[in-house]
């Protein structure tokens, strides 16, 4: 019998490793137990209300890299959904920069492809100087030292890295401000979703490799076409009950105590006997759960947990009028202090609503501790003066909302601050006890959010495979994508570099590093 606690993408995955061992016969029990009432996603699913309206705890994209994730749902006959291939050309390009581009490694192609908004990279009327000049794009060439040094799947190389802030590893590389303003930190604020002093060097440079650097169109997205909970989640549960998983919604656990023979989970009103758990929850939930758990609080991978941090998010839904298409071209901006926030179009990325009879906008924030604790009307308003903000358009009315929900997820997404992936565990705890996560595995696959949490998933269903004998599980992991020849050869000098004159802290870009050496300065 095995115990999975949580029901995100991590939980599912590894009951769906676990469960082909009962096709035909049923060799494992499997029983998973989610903290969610409605059960079916976790943080990603969501519900209606009483008017049947969807709501959702954000947007959930999924990058053209997440392997393994589109392995979990493409190979399975339960799921009734379309999941399109990418297009030849996401830019949509004049064919000149798309021949040049075609020619140029990642992530060289990135500058020749962006598009930026035109105020960033003109004049504007009053004579001032352009926004984002070529020497600002230039400057993120000086990056590319610290990206050849820093292997993704390296324990070393996040030993070098993690302990670092991001801020510093912009500093060494010498990037101007107006590039890191008008690009870096607005990436930062909505990838790892925390500013560049409080964000791990490492995370920094694995989340942009993942999202965007390691591969020809890796920042290409597939949306999916309704709400994550009711065309992934539900099929998927009903295809995981037919092969004899039980669920059991609306159960938190309180703590695990271990016996002489077997782990006990006590779920508050039940105590459930079983062989083996695997924790499939967040960092948070899990630093709380280990608190609270002797048969976590006596291993030594879990002796910092308390440490583990989370991001606040705030999802904001609107539906409007439906006049109220504000734009052909929706994006997101860093307005806010140190909170991030994406603006969404479901009208045209949800089936459900393009059919004009209302808009549907969807505002997620990101880091959002500072308005949290506001009532929904106040978060609406902040939400319509972001939306006029960052389209540049006029706020909406008011009157023109015909509807809104506003749900908040506290400290419910990984944080990934400097030192932090130190917290980090492998997927097995010791026999009979298992994790798996996005914040779990940080120095291992080159993955990120809802792909590492199915990756680190299948590494945890692989090892309580091998600890209990089950010999049909379907765990094998997709390897991340290869680096191209070009990044190997840089990084190969890169070690070179490393071995002959190792950085005190981060390697320096070559300007920065010359005016290191005129100043007579060590270290900037």
């Amino acid at each position: 019998r095995v115990v999975v606690i949580g029901g995100g993408w991590a939980g599912y995955a590894v009951a769906e490793s676990l469960s082909t061992n009962n096709t035909p016969s049923r060799a494992v029990e499997i029983i998973l137990l989610d903290a969610s009432k409605g059960g079916g996603g976790g943080l990603a699913g969501g519900y209606r209300d009483s008017k049947a309206r969807p709501f959702e705890a954000g947007i959930h994209g999924f990058w053209r890299e997440y392997r393994n994730t589109f392995d979990v749902m493409e190979n399975r006959d339960a799921f009734e959904i379309d999941v399109p291939q990418f297009p030849q050309d996401f830019w949509n390009e004049d064919k000149i920069r798309r021949l040049i581009a075609s020619n140029l490694p990642p992530p060289l192609d990135l500058p020749i492809l962006a598009q930026f908004d035109e105020k960033s990279i003109t004049a504007s009327t009053c004579g001032n100087p352009a926004r984002l000049r070529p020497i600002d794009l230039l400057s993120g060439l000086g990056l590319l030292g610290a990206w050849a040094d820093f292997e993704q799947e390296s324990p070393s190389s996040w030993k070098n890295y993690d302990s670092q802030p991001a801020s510093l590893l912009f500093e060494k590389a010498g990037i101007t401000s107006k590039l890191f303003e008008e690009l870096v930190s607005p990436l930062l604020h909505v990838l790892p979703m925390c500013p560049a002093y409080d964000c791990s060097a490492a995370a920094c440079l694995s989340c942009f490799h993942v999202f965007a650097l390691q591969s020809k169109g890796a920042f290409d997205v597939r949306w999916c076409r309704g709400s994550i909970g009711e065309k992934i989640f539900d099929p998927w549960r009903h295809q995981l009950e037919q092969r004899g998983v039980k669920f059991r919604s609306g159960t938190k656990v309180a703590c695990i105590k271990k016996n002489s023979s077997d782990q006990e989970g006590d779920s508050g009103d039940s105590i459930i006997k079983c062989d083996a758990v695997v924790l499939a929850v967040g960092a948070v939930a899990a630093g709380k759960l280990a608190s609270s758990s002797p048969a976590l609080s006596s291993l030594p991978s879990t002796t910092n947990f308390d440490q583990l941090r989370g991001v606040t998010c705030v999802a904001v839904r609107l539906f409007l009028k439906p006049h109220q298409i504000v734009s052909e071209n929706l994006s997101g901006i860093s307005e806010l202090n140190e909170t991030g926030f994406c603006i969404y179009d479901l009208q045209r990325m949800h089936d459900e609503f393009n059919d004009d009879q209302m808009a549907v906008l969807e505002v997620d924030f990101y880091r959002a501790d500072s308005f949290v604790d506001w009532d929904d009307d106040k978060i609406v308003q902040l939400s319509l003066k972001a939306i006029s903000a960052a389209l540049n358009t006029v706020c909406i009315d008011t009157h023109d909302i015909i509807d809104s929900k506003v749900l908040r997820a506290r400290k419910a997404v990984s944080h990934f601050a400097p030192s932090s992936a130190l917290l980090s565990p492998g997927t097995k705890l010791e026999k009979g006890m298992y994790i798996a996560g996005d914040w779990v595995d940080r120095t291992g696959h080159a993955s990120w959010s809802t792909e590492k949490s199915v990756v680190t998933a299948r590494q945890a269903a692989s090892a309580l495979s091998r600890d209990f004998g089950l010999k049909h599980s379907s765990c094998q992991v997709v390897p991340a994508a290869k680096d191209t020849p070009q990044l190997s050869a840089l990084r190969r000098s890169a070690r070179v570099l490393r071995a002959v004159s190792p950085p005190e802290t981060l390697p320096p870009s070559p300007w920065v590093l010359a005016k290191q050496l005129m100043s007579g300065m060590k270290e900037p």
